[in-house]
């Protein structure tokens, strides 16, 4: 019965020469051109560890604390996803450039853990999922198409560098003003510099 137990809990944490990893129940991907999401399942997981997924303690625990520090700016990110995985011991969640200029980009936001439930050996809570921005190999853009990811950016690309506005962003309430007392000037000086307006 022991050693039954053990080997149970050997084939949930598969430590891999890049990190420990605990394995990929399924992942669900929302965001431009996939209407009602995106699911891929446990026998097709094997893909998504191309996105940087990984928990702390292995070789490769660093990440960069910003795009730029990839050689990118945030206008060449491309439309933002947003990827919910499921472990055996609990949730994490990503953010996806799969668009991004030169191949995927995945941000994983701090304070993530797996592990947190308390019917689960010791030795596999609180083990801290690796934070920060990660550059995925091509492969893995192929791979998320593969599994219903839209070949081409469903969303149109803004001509400038510059970033998009946020539509939630508010505009600044002095601009108004300034915009309708130039255009009362602009009709007064042609109302008086016209000859019948003397």
């Amino acid at each position: 019965m022991l050693f039954a137990g053990l080997v149970a809990i050997a084939t949930v944490v598969v430590t891999g020469p890049a990190s420990a990893k605990v394995d990929i129940a399924e992942a669900d991907i929302t965001g431009p051109g996939l209407k009602g999401g995106l699911r891929i399942e446990a026998a097709d997981t094997y893909g998504l560890w191309d996105s940087g997924i990984g928990t702390q303690g292995g070789l490769d625990d660093t990440r960069a604390d910003s795009v730029e520090e990839l050689g990118l700016t945030p206008a060449d990110l491309g439309p933002r996803y947003r990827v919910t995985y499921r472990f055996g011991i609990g949730r994490a969640s990503q953010h996806l450039y799969p668009y991004a200029r030169g191949g995927p980009v995945t941000y994983t936001p701090e304070g993530q853990e797996l592990g947190r439930r308390r019917d689960i050996p010791d030795f596999l809570r609180n083990m801290p999922i690796t934070a920060g921005w990660y550059r995925s190999p091509l492969v893995f853009f192929q791979y998320l198409v593969d599994h219903g990811l839209p070949d081409t950016n469903p969303v149109p690309t803004v001509a400038t560098r510059e970033r998009a506005p946020d539509r939630d962003t508010p505009r600044d309430p002095r601009g108004a003003p300034w915009a309708t007392i130039l255009v009362v000037l602009s009709g007064l000086a042609a109302l008086f510099g016209s000859p019948g307006g003397r």
